[in-house]
């Protein structure tokens, strides 16, 4: 278990690598590119990378997210990033990339327990991109 200042250290890693990753333009013509980023980055940070993220199965990856005690800025801030990926991704990954987005922007809702309009906006977002 690390200590609270490790932790801290941590968190504020995580936080400026999910910020750095929002500050990408998610352009079409560069998602090549930005994927690349995306894999490297979240792989720094979190230990998976995006194209782990899209293998592993939805209940997976929130154990493996869950382990990693996220703070609940965290969790919306990285289902931003993949949020912003949705449209960029070949169309039949589409739809459980918008799942696992889902559901992390639910867990963070969960674990903030305030009523956000932004956060509920963000849930209908991604919610249509499901084929649900």
């Amino acid at each position: 278990m690390l200590s609270k200042g490790l932790r801290d250290e941590k968190n504020e890693e995580i936080d400026k690598i999910i910020a750095s990753l929002l500050e990408l333009g998610f352009l079409p013509d560069e998602w090549r590119k930005i994927r690349n980023i995306l894999n490297s980055k979240l792989k720094e940070g979190l230990g998976l990378s995006f194209d782990e993220i899209e293998q592993l199965s939805q209940e997976k990856l929130m154990e493996v997210l869950a382990s990693l005690k996220l703070e609940a800025s965290q969790y919306e801030s990285l289902a931003d990033v993949l949020l912003n990926s949705i449209p960029l991704e070949a169309e039949e990954k589409q739809s459980d990339l918008a799942r696992k987005t889902l559901c992390i922007y639910q867990t963070s809702q969960e674990i903030s327990k305030t009523f956000s309009f932004s956060l509920t906006q963000k849930i209908n977002d991604a919610r249509s991109w499901t084929n649900d």
